[in-house]
């Protein structure tokens, strides 16, 4: 074959390749979300406090530990999003929706609310840390989603740690409508649900009266 059949023969494999491209068209792109669009408002460690309040480590399921979005199909069957993504890792996104909504509540208290490997740390006469371990965190799209978390409140004193309480607390709540927005929306309540009892839990013990 001289040079001007094969010059015509490359022309015409890449006349196909573009007409294939022209069929199927282009993938969708990806969507990514977070469980918090707000930094936090409360106390700064970086300020002079008595008391500063850790939140983690986080551990998560396996299942739940990839970038998509993971729902369920049915009571045991469960579905990860193709195109519907997590714009970071679920465990620091479940820490910095905490941390925010822990700030919040307690910065009226004087006490500041950091992730638990901030390089903000500074000394305090008190110092609580929260690690939570979730067992379950998804929901069906368009019913309802699920949060499931054993946590516990511990006091750092004369470099030990005391565990002053354990729990576990489930919290449901109702999703506001179909698509991953809306889902995504009530995993963030179920969490801001879970803050809630922390902080009380907190603001409770005999340490802080």
């Amino acid at each position: 074959m001289d040079m001007r059949n094969r010059f015509v023969c490359l022309l015409s494999a890449v006349g196909v390749v573009v007409a294939l491209n022209g069929c199927f068209g282009t993938s969708p792109s990806s969507r990514f979300y977070t469980l918090t669009s707000q930094e936090s408002r409360g106390i700064s460690a970086a300020q002079k406090v008595d008391v500063i309040v850790r939140i983690g480590p986080v551990i998560i399921p396996s299942y739940l530990d990839r970038r998509q979005i993971v729902t369920r199909n049915g009571r045991n069957g469960i579905e990860l999003a193709e195109f519907d993504r997590w714009g970071g890792n679920l465990d620091d996104e479940i820490i910095r929706l905490l941390v925010n909504d822990l700030s919040e509540r307690m910065a009226a208290k004087g006490i500041a609310v950091v992730p638990w490997r901030s390089s903000d740390l500074i000394d305090a006469s008190t110092i609580f840390r929260i690690p939570l371990s979730i067992d379950r965190f998804d929901g069906v799209p368009g019913e309802t989603v699920v949060l499931n978390a054993s946590w516990a409140v511990v006091l750092k004193k004369d470099k030990q740690e005391n565990v002053l309480i354990a729990h576990e607390s489930t919290i449901s709540e109702t999703v506001g409508g179909k698509g991953y927005d809306n889902l995504v929306a009530a995993m963030g309540k179920t969490l801001r649900g879970l803050g809630k009892e922390v902080a009380e839990s907190i603001a409770n013990l005999s340490e802080l009266k």
